[in-house]
């Protein structure tokens, strides 16, 4: 059985992510968050995916919350891809108008 049958990630639980993290977002442009994590979701490697199962599942050995876990091994993951720059620091309600750069999105995913 796939680790990801464990905690079944979806394109909600990226949306979340990128919504929590939205002023350290790199490569946006025209397009709205659900599609970005759609695309996201679908880019995912399996190993990625059973990293995210896996950290659900600790959070949860830990009696915390499976979608805590969860999202900050996703974050950890679009860290690693440069979709988020955690180096950046956010002052109140910042908008995102970075341009997009796909091929940075998807490079490590099919690597």
């Amino acid at each position: 059985m796939p680790l990801q049958m464990a905690f079944g990630i979806t394109v909600r639980d990226i949306r979340a992510v990128l919504a929590k993290n939205a002023g350290k977002l790199v490569c946006t442009s025209d397009t709205t968050i659900e599609v970005l994590a759609t695309k996201l979701f679908h880019s995912f490697s399996e190993e990625e995916m059973d990293d995210i199962a896996l950290a659900a599942m600790d959070a949860f050995l830990e009696d915390k919350p499976e979608a805590e876990g969860a999202h900050r091994a996703i974050r950890k993951i679009l860290i690693k891809r440069g979709v988020l720059d955690v180096s950046r620091r956010v002052t109140g309600k910042q908008t995102v108008s970075a341009p997009a750069r796909e091929d940075m999105l998807f490079a490590t995913a099919h690597s």
